[in-house]
Parts: C-alpha cells; structure tokens; sequence
C-alpha cells in the first residue's frame, strides 16, 4: 500500500515537472515543421536564427528568447540539419561589431548570415495584438540569392513573464559602451560634430572582385576631443566593406559637439560611409 503511494505521488511529481517544461515555452515551436519542411525540400542543410524584432522599431529580449526557441527547435527536428549555434553568432556579432539593431534590416541579416556561412537565414517580426496574445510573421530566405523560402505566421500567447521581456531591449552594440547614454549629436542643445579631416574608406579587395557598392550605417561616440571612440554597424556590406568602413572612420578627426553649457560633448552619431565603383 505504502509503495503504491510512493509510485502515485512520484508519477504525480513527473506530471508537474513535465507540465511546468511546457509552460516555460512560449508556443512558437509549432512554427518548427513548415519551416524545416520547405529547408529540406530546398536542400539547404545549414540555417541560422537571428533575434525577432518588434513590436515596433525594437530589438528587444523577447525577440530574443522566442528565436533560442525556435533555433532549438529547428535543431531537434531533423538530423540532417544544422542550426548554428546562437551563442556563437553572438560572439561573432560582437567580433564585428555589428549592432542589435541589425535584425530591423534584412539585406544586413543577409549579409551577416553569409559571414557565417549559412545557407538558410529564418528572422521574425512580433506584434501586439491584444493584451493576450502576438502576432509573430517568419521569414526564411537563401542566403545565397536573398531568395524568400517559407513564410509562416503564428499567434503566440502572451505570458506576464513575455510583457517583461517585450519592454527590456537586448543591451550592447558589441562595442565597450553603452550608446544610449550619449545624446545625439544635434539634437536637444548638442551641435553636432564637423568633419576637420576625415579620409575616405578604401575598397576591399574582395568587394572589388564582386562590384559590390552601397553604403554602410554606423552608430558612433565621438568624443569630447573630436575623435571616434566606440562603432557599431547598424546596415552593413559583405565583401569585407564593414571593417574598411569602421578602419576609416576611426581615423578621424572631428570638431566635438557643443552641448548646452557651451563645452566640448561627446554625442552618439549616425555615420554614413558610402561606396560607389567607377
């Protein structure tokens, strides 16, 4: 008698533990199959998941979370294929300084996916539709051709855990500081930053070879002394144009903002360095 307890209570036990697992996803699994089905019949074997934007302009920790489902997902769902590692492509992100922000513009994922050599990128948009639910629309693409793939559309439950995390952005740029606590240069009493001597980037060589033009975003701190401190790309170029883009720019030489006090600033600029073949 006393066993049969033990064996309910234990059974009991593994119900709520196994309850408490589901609980803690969010839902956005069921979006796994249709994707892994159109990957597969495009035999594509390598795939990568970047951070979900949204609601709105944002790169926030939700985005975050429901892309760590879904990659793992992804992951478990047929052995032939490969999901890179989130926590690699972080690292990577870091390394070349591209910006959070990168996953509100889909030609930088493009370009940042092939640096990673994956063949299939999947990147999502969140929206508020209700105070229980989300709406989150997932695209997959060819990293090869930008070629759109699957597109999947999915309402995810709304947890008071997920409202949280909606409202916290994913901090760091991937350079030492942190950019929001700088003003932006021209804006509430602050002069915005001129250009004393600033260089041209060259082209790489790569970017060359493959006529590859355009132009690269990137978020800057320009220092109270006129000189670049910190960069992140916010749009970027493949073929090697991002880091020729940040090796100009940290070369120059810059009149600082004046802020409201009538001193010397350091101010949080957008940066535009172009590349035009002629």
């Amino acid at each position: 008698m006393v066993s049969e307890i033990v064996k309910t209570i234990f059974v009991l036990l593994l119900t709520l533990s196994a309850a408490g697992a589901v609980s803690a996803q969010s839902g956005i699994e069921a979006a796994a199959p249709p994707l892994v089905e159109s990957i597969v019949h495009s035999k594509q074997k390598t795939v990568v998941v970047f951070n979900f934007s949204g609601p709105g302009e944002r790169a926030t920790q939700l985005g975050e979370k429901l892309a760590d489902e879904l990659s793992a997902a992804i992951a478990k769902s047929r052995g032939e294929i490969r999901v890179i590692d989130r926590l690699q492509m972080e690292e990577q992100r870091k390394k070349d300084f591209y910006s959070p922000a990168i996953v509100l513009d889909p030609p930088s994922c493009l370009e940042f996916a092939d640096e990673l050599r994956a063949e299939v990128l999947v990147i999502g948009t969140i929206s508020a539709t209700g105070p229980k639910s989300l709406d989150v629309i997932l695209n997959s693409y060819r990293v090869k051709n930008g070629k759109g793939m699957e597109t999947v559309k999915i309402a995810v439950p709304l947890t008071a855990e997920m409202t949280a995390l909606m409202e916290q952005d994913v901090p760091g740029y991937g350079a030492p500081s942190d950019f929001a606590t700088y003003p932006e240069g021209n804006a509430k009493g602050y002069t915005a930053p001129a250009c004393i001597h600033c260089p041209r980037a060259e082209y790489s060589p790569e970017a060359i070879s493959r006529r590859i033009h355009g132009t690269v975003e990137l978020v800057a701190v320009i220092g109270a002394d006129g000189l670049v401190k910190d960069v992140a790309i916010a749009k970027g170029l493949p073929g090697g144009l991002n880091a020729a883009a940040i090796e100009a720019v940290k070369k120059w030489r810059l009149a600082p903002s004046i802020g409201p006090d009538g001193k010397p600033a350091a101010v949080r600029e957008v940066i535009e360095v172009g590349f035009q073949l002629h």
